[in-house]
């Protein structure tokens, strides 16, 4: 199995060293309208990316596609989605969608002129995904596991993935012979976060996910400051724990969820723990 590999920047000289390491796309991110205030308290990745950076970024790849997620469909949507082609995006995203006509509209606005991805991280996305996938209108899907939590009142982002929604989701979407990934890659092997990266990577090749986001905590601060051939080692590894387990057996996978499904519930009674120990303070 392979995987194509996305990284998020805006950072010219970063992408272009990720294209020479092996990345496959890079993405821009345009989303705010509105992520700040859903995503308060969460601590995640809020972009800070200008249109001005679609061109730029554009004009210095070669090889590597150019992927612009933009904001939830408004009034604006179709100058913001035109701009965008002009700078000559090779994919267009949509993301936080709640309804199939949202989906129509943006495909209407893209008429083909650039690949899409429909990005499902609401609950009422997630209702509607048997109906959108069996139109195929567009390219790709993705599901988003920080705002699915959100919407659907978990404190954790994996706990869709470990419950087992993740895996029904994407036996759809693979029944449909549509590529999509969900989640993101950390930086391998993963040290110091609450979930091994490395497992949450192998549950991404079981279940046939074909594209991974380079997460934030792959990024790490890379973007800025890096080593030589820092990013190129890391990709390397990230494509050494693909291959790999692309070839091993269902018990190595069997246990594997099992080893996750452990951590998860480790890392949410620790989050129980110390919010009834706040209760007990206040």
């Amino acid at each position: 199995m392979d995987m194509e590999l996305c990284l998020i920047t805006d950072q010219t000289d970063f992408a272009v060293e990720a294209e020479k390491a092996g990345v496959d796309r890079i993405m821009i991110d345009l989303e705010q309208n509105g992520k700040a205030h859903r995503q308060k308290g969460r601590h995640l990745f809020l972009s800070e990316h200008r249109i001005e950076a679609v061109r730029r970024l554009k004009a210095a790849l070669n090889y590597s596609r150019l992927v612009v997620r933009v904001n939830p469909l408004t009034a604006a949507s179709g100058e913001e989605i035109e701009a965008v082609l002009d700078g000559g995006a090779d994919y267009i995203m949509l993301p936080y969608f709640h309804a199939i006509d949202e989906v129509r509209k943006f495909l209407a606005l893209v008429r083909g002129r650039a690949k899409t991805i429909l990005l499902f991280e609401t609950g009422a996305a997630l209702e509607i995904l048997p109906h959108v996938i069996k139109e195929r209108d567009f390219n790709e899907v993705h599901i988003g596991l920080n705002d699915l939590s959100i919407s659907m009142g978990h404190q954790i982002i994996f706990e869709p993935l470990v419950s087992g929604l993740i895996e029904s989701l994407s036996t759809l979407i693979r029944n449909e012979g549509i590529p999509f990934g969900f989640g993101g890659i950390a930086r391998l092997p993963g040290t110091g976060l609450p979930v091994s990266a490395e497992r949450v990577l192998a549950e991404q090749v079981r279940l046939g996910a074909s594209v991974g986001w380079l997460g934030r905590t792959f990024r790490g601060n890379m973007e800025y400051e890096r080593l030589p051939g820092e990013l190129a080692h890391e990709i390397k590894e990230l494509r050494e724990a693909v291959k790999k387990w692309s070839s091993s057996p269902e018990q190595a996978f069997a246990l594997n969820r099992e080893a996750l499904v452990a951590e998860v519930a480790a890392w949410k009674a620790r989050l129980d723990f110390e919010h009834d120990e706040m209760l007990v303070k206040v």
